[in-house]
């Protein structure tokens, strides 16, 4: 009889060994898991800023002879501009349409989306835009090379050096 209780305590005791392993497998998983939908959201961030970063740059290249009037610092908030979809505009109304349909696009589409546009000390003619989000963890960073402006704290970037000539 004392044999069997103690078999009985020793199966008991197998079945908490293999619960508590089979208890740390399913957190491990959960928290592979987390840890994949946490890169994607990363991943879904730096694909909408290169997005916006290249339509800035197309929109900057059909306006060429206007240029200048595309630069932009972080916070830089864009005055109201003219429906230049509905009505005909003068380059300089285009530039400060596209520039604030950047905005619009940066509020509505990344975190505290911000945006930097400048002109590059050297190669002559080149230009960047730094595109930047709300990110804790700073994912993606920019260095001040050539020119750009350094990543926000707290902010994750992406940038794009580009020729706006037609």
């Amino acid at each position: 009889m004392q044999q069997l209780k103690t078999q009985a305590g020793i199966a008991l005791f197998e079945a908490l060994i293999a619960l508590m392993i089979l208890t740390f497998g399913v957190l491990g998983l959960l928290w592979m898991h987390q840890q994949a939908l946490i890169q994607q959201r990363h991943q879904l961030m730096r694909t909408i800023a290169m997005g916006l970063a290249d339509d800035l740059a197309e929109r900057m290249t059909l306006n060429a002879q206007q240029r200048n009037l595309y630069a932009k610092t972080w916070g830089n908030a864009t005055t109201t501009a003219p429906d230049c979809a509905a009505l005909a505009c003068t380059r300089q109304d285009l530039a400060a349409w596209d520039l604030q349909q950047l905005q619009q696009s940066l509020s509505s589409q990344l975190p505290e989306g911000d945006a930097s546009v400048f002109a590059l000390h050297t190669p002559p003619d080149w230009w960047g835009v730094v595109m930047a989000w709300r990110d804790a963890n700073e994912t993606y960073r920019t260095d001040a090379a050539l020119g750009s402006p350094p990543c926000p704290a707290q902010m994750s970037c992406w940038r794009l050096f580009f020729m706006p000539t037609r």
